[in-house]
């Protein structure tokens, strides 16, 4: 098992070796203007030997992870009588906060899940189906429709944006993978390959003219046009349309959906309450409104995500039991 200083200096040769250049984002040109949010607060709260603590990843903020996942904390709570408290993590300090002990469970993208199974032994309970796209989700490469950009190999030279280069799955790293394996090396052949960590922003960033074309997660899309975001989806166009029957256009493979985890240490037979609780949530619990979803599946396969880390040697590629 390797600790939180191996960790950084992984990413420091990740960083090395694939060139990756992080470069502040250019001043917005045109409307629409990016939204402004808040960074994720990382904070325990209540204390107490009882409160459970689950770390959710804040995709958009701290609020919009209470919002988009309170409903299962809330649910977990009643089911079990005994107080749970969200804690909305950034993709660096799920890490940190596992490293620390300072979680029970998690529930995050499943690159960073199963890199922090890799390092630290958390074992998989449940994955959470969504209404649309069942477990499985894929990311887009996006642009303008009026963009000069028709093919894979046009995006060579262009300002191009994503989440995070090392932890995240639809809003980076399933879209680099796809490069790499048509022969393109984003981190060499973009002009700019810059994160930022709002896909809304991404999107509205390729429209405005901000980006040339940007990567993200299936559901994004149609998620900003139902919230009022986006008015239309005339103006953007996905690069590179996989053709297939899954619900959502996309770009890259399908990939297993967010799993719900519990670290090594949480006891046994609360963890087993937990798996229980999630599995028993019907498709229609309210918790699920405010994410797509349905409720959670025992036994997904995430090989795919282990192929994919060691290929790319990302944080956990090296890891050996």
């Amino acid at each position: 098992m390797k600790g939180l200083q191996m960790i950084k200096s992984q990413l420091m040769i990740f960083s090395t070796i694939l060139m990756v250049i992080v470069l502040t984002a250019c001043t917005t040109k045109t409307n629409p203007e990016p939204i402004s949010e808040p960074v994720a607060t990382i904070r325990v709260q209540p204390s107490g030997d009882d409160v459970v603590r689950v770390g959710i990843l804040a995709i958009r903020s701290a609020e919009a992870a209470n919002a988009q996942y309170g409903g299962i904390i809330t649910y977990l709570e009643q089911e079990l009588d005994r107080p749970f408290v969200l804690v909305p993590v950034t993709q660096e300090s799920q890490f940190e906060l596992v490293e620390a002990g300072e979680l029970d469970f998690t529930m995050n993208n499943p690159l960073a899940a199963v890199q922090i199974q890799r390092l630290y032994n958390t074992s998989f309970l449940a994955t959470l189906s969504r209404i649309n796209g069942g477990t499985f989700f894929s990311g887009l490469i996006i642009v303008r429709t009026d963009s000069e950009i028709e093919t894979l190999e046009d995006l060579q030279g262009k300002n191009v944006t994503c989440v995070d280069q090392v932890t995240a799955a639809a809003g980076c790293i399933f879209q680099v993978f796809h490069l790499l394996e048509n022969g393109i090396d984003p981190f060499s052949g973009f002009g700019e390959f810059t994160e930022t960590p709002s896909q809304d922003n991404i999107v509205l960033g390729v429209l405005n003219g901000t980006y040339d074309a940007g990567f993200i997660r299936t559901g994004q899309l149609e998620r900003m046009l139902s919230e009022g975001t986006l008015l239309s989806l005339d103006d953007i166009r996905i690069l590179d349309q996989a053709e297939d029957d899954f619900l959502y256009p996309h770009t890259t493979d399908l990939y297993p959906e967010w799993p719900f985890a519990a670290l090594e240490e949480t006891d046994p037979e609360l963890v087993e309450m937990v798996r229980n609780a999630l599995l028993a949530m019907p498709e229609d619990h309210p918790a699920f409104d405010g994410i797509g979803a349905n409720g959670f599946v025992a036994d997904v396969d995430y090989s795919q995500l282990h192929e994919l880390i060691e290929t790319l040697q990302l944080v956990s590629w090296d890891v050996t039991d």
